[in-house]
């Protein structure tokens, strides 16, 4: 199973960095975003939520030596299989992006 890790590309000048997605729902834009890391993970047929939470540990505890992007936070977003997912503060929000 493919992954992306993407993350907002200004933070600074992005008024719903680190947002909870409650607050910026209709604000997340994908031109706000920039891959910072893709990989592959092996699909054992789990709920999509337990691949989410893998990620979530594996880039903020064991983070790959080629990770350039910071921790996995807030408003960043995970996209599995072409389905992007939110992070908030607990648990994640599919994203319905055309």
């Amino acid at each position: 199973m493919k992954y992306k890790i993407k993350q907002i590309k200004d933070i600074e000048n992005c008024d719903y960095a680190f947002e909870h997605y409650d607050w910026c729902k209709d604000k997340i834009n994908l031109d706000d975003y920039e891959t910072v890391y893709e990989g592959e993970i092996e699909d054992e047929n789990k709920p999509v939520s337990y691949y989410l939470e893998m990620l979530f540990t594996k880039f903020n505890v064991a983070r790959p030596d080629d990770f350039k992007g910071h921790s996995l936070s807030v408003s960043d977003v995970v996209e599995l299989d072409g389905k992007n997912y939110y992070c908030d503060a607990f648990g994640w929000e599919e994203l319905k992006w055309s």
